[in-house]
C-alpha cells in the first residue's frame, strides 16, 4: 500500500550475487511485528541505510574470482611488478562493483582484464583504466 513501516529491522543476510536483469539482491532482515502487519510470503520494497566508509575499496566484479571452496581472490600487481594472488573478503555488491572489506589496501593495483593470461609470479607492466575505460569494457 506504499506506507512506511514504522519499526526498524536488523539486516541478517545479504546474498553475494546480483540479478543482472533487475539489479536486485536477496536480503534477509528481521523486523518486530507486534501488530501482525507483515504476513508470511509478503513482498516489500525496502530502503537500507548503511554506514559511510570513506576508506572503502570498491573494485569491478570481474576482478574477483572464486576458489573451488568459494573463497574470493583477486590478482594484484605487487611492488616488484609481479602478479600476486590475494585472498579478499568481498562483503557487498554495489552496482557492478564489490566492496572489499579485507585483503586489499589503498593503492593496490587489481588486475581486472586479461585475468586468463595472468599467473602468480609473472612479471607484468600495469596500466591504469580510467572509470570511463572500465565502464566501456
Amino acid at each position: 500500500n506504499g506506507q512506511t513501516y514504522p519499526l526498524k529491522g536488523t539486516l541478517q543476510f545479504s546474498d553475494v550475487t546480483v540479478d543482472e536483469s533487475t539489479g536486485s539482491i536477496t536480503l534477509r532482515a528481521v523486523f518486530p511485528n507486534p501488530q501482525h502487519t507483515l504476513l508470511p510470503g509478503m513482498f516489500v520494497r525496502a530502503r537500507i541505510d548503511e554506514g559511510v566508509q570513506p576508506d572503502a575499496i570498491l573494485i569491478p566484479q570481474q576482478g574477483v574470482s572464486r576458489t573451488p571452496r568459494g573463497d574470493a581472490t583477486v590478482l594484484i600487481v605487487n611492488d616488484k611488478s609481479q602478479v600476486e594472488a590475494r585472498p579478499v573478503v568481498a562483503s557487498q555488491a554495489i552496482g557492478d562493483k564489490w566492496l572489499i572489506s579485507e585483503g586489499l589496501k589503498s593503492g593496490d593495483q587489481v588486475i581486472v582484464s586479461g585475468l586468463q593470461k595472468a599467473r602468480p609470479g609473472e612479471q607484468v607492466k600495469a596500466t591504469t583504466d580510467t572509470p570511463a575505460d572500465t565502464a566501456s569494457k
